[in-house]
């Protein structure tokens, strides 16, 4: 058995003193307190002494005390005296400010107006109004920064609830359009209207989380990319109860799709079109794009593993592979260096051998790692064999001039020679007999370089016309 409460007398000042909210009673005209409850003097930390010497502007920070006035001056316009409930501040002992609810109604008096006003300390609450309030912000900020809205529709209703940023990316006002399902529909491209099929009803109907991207028009004229994500949300027991979904903008990221797809497609036809061979190597997969010659002689870009037995390197030739692979490897591993050049030897289909010279580019990261290398092979295999032949041309005339600077030189010399001191001296010195074998000696040796001269000319020159010798 519980002990039986004792009995209260339910007076006036029995509610008044025992009330859970600090309560009082002032005078309108000075405003000093005549009388405070417990309540009162526990919350604002005043003695009930200390409260009945304080006047209302004693409990209010100093910048609130212009709105006390206005609300004094306005006491008697209020409804049978009766004034609403509104969020005030007040000041305790202390200092402490705080937000509270007040309550008040005049009490009839024969020489004075007095107010009962009923004080209820929110800060609690308000606190948790101001967490949420903040939450809210920074949910409709990051929902504005991602794009991203949420809307909700009951299975019962026709109109829907859109989030702020959900009536942006249809580009309308909450005052400027409904929100029904109708409305959403309406705003789907033409041509994307065959999306809402019956498989994609089905699986909304099933409960699942259905995503789909569509082009809308917003507002009126301009198009957008959107994603959605819908669910059908059900109770405990199975039934269906609400709509749910997510809608973001993602035209950006679909313009930039477009225009890397864009960019690849005349990146892939400027490889299959240019004379130099293009590459390109993504050091992050470590997979090389490249073009090669198919059966019909058309190229086709290939995309493999950057290997060394990759069909990129089979074309190397084998003598060169090596070197092309560490001499390769050692400049992307200079974190300085964005750009390089290889020289090598490659097998060409006759079986003959080629050379080429590939230049490139290295994209590199942050802290200098190759990210992306991007390369163009130029054949010099025309260039290099007529350098050679130019170089044997060149080795030619060299012979051809020693040749005639001293082999050619030195018997014409002495022809002149024997000339000039038969003509000088006669037959005293040189008989003519002697004189007719001396010079046939000296022909028949220039004939002879001659005969060199003409072997060194059609050597370097096999394809050109021959020798009027026929030698």
């Amino acid at each position: 058995m519980f002990p039986k409460p004792p009995s209260f007398d339910l007076s006036e000042d029995c509610i008044f003193d025992f009330s859970p909210h600090p309560m009082w009673i002032y005078d309108v005209k000075t405003l000093k307190f005549l009388k405070v409850n417990q309540e009162a003097v526990r919350l604002y930390g005043y003695t009930k002494k200390e409260f009945l010497s304080l006047t209302l502007e004693s409990i209010r920070p100093k910048e609130d005390i212009p709105i006390l006035t206005t609300a004094i001056k306005d006491i008697y316009q209020r409804d049978d005296g009766y004034f609403k409930k509104r969020l005030i501040r007040h000041k305790k002992k202390d200092g402490t400010v705080f937000p509270v609810h007040i309550k008040s109604n005049l009490i009839p008096h024969k020489d004075k107006t007095l107010e009962l006003v009923i004080a209820i300390d929110i800060t609690e609450p308000k606190k948790s109004e101001d967490l949420l309030i903040l939450s809210n912000n920074r949910l409709n900020r990051a929902q504005r920064i991602a794009k991203l809205g949420y809307w909700r529709r009951n299975l019962e209703s026709n109109i829907m609830e859109w989030s702020d940023e959900t009536y942006r990316i249809f580009g309308y006002g909450p005052q400027t359009i409904e929100p029904t399902m109708k409305n959403m529909i309406k705003a789907f491209h033409p041509e994307d209207y065959q999306l809402l099929t019956k498989e994609l009803l089905d699986r909304i109907r099933s409960g699942k989380l259905t995503s789909f991207e569509h082009r809308i028009r917003r507002g009126k004229d301009t198009l957008s990319w959107v994603h959605q994500e819908i669910q059908l949300v059900k109770c405990s027991k199975g039934t269906p109860m609400y709509l749910e979904g997510i809608i973001q903008d993602i035209t950006d990221r679909k313009e930039h799709e477009q225009q890397l797809e864009s960019s690849n497609e005349r990146f892939s036809l400027a490889m299959l079109a240019s004379n130099q061979k293009i590459w390109e190597l993504d050091h992050a997969n470590n997979t090389i794009l490249h073009s090669i010659i198919i059966g019909d002689g058309q190229e086709q870009i290939v995309k493999e593993s950057f290997t060394k037995e990759s069909s990129w390197f089979s074309k190397i030739h084998p003598d060169d592979i090596d070197r092309v692979w560490e001499s390769f490897g050692k400049q992307l591993s200079d974190t300085e260096r964005s750009q390089g050049k290889l020289e090598y030897s490659i097998l060409l289909k006759n079986g003959e051998v080629g050379y080429v010279i590939d230049t490139y580019y290295v994209q590199r990261g942050s802290q200098g790692e190759p990210i992306r290398t991007i390369g163009s092979m130029t054949d010099v295999t025309l260039t290099r064999k007529q350098l050679e032949r130019i170089k044997d041309q060149n080795k030619a005339l060299s012979d051809i001039a020693w040749l005639q600077s001293h082999a050619i030189r030195a018997p014409l010399t002495r022809i002149m020679a024997l000339s000039n001191l038969y003509r000088s001296k006669g037959e005293d010195i040189l008989s003519i007999d002697r004189l007719i074998q001396l010079i046939d000696e000296a022909v028949g040796e220039i004939d002879t370089e001659l005969h060199k001269i003409i072997k060194i000319t059609n050597d370097n020159n096999p394809n050109g016309q021959r020798n009027i010798t026929g030698r």
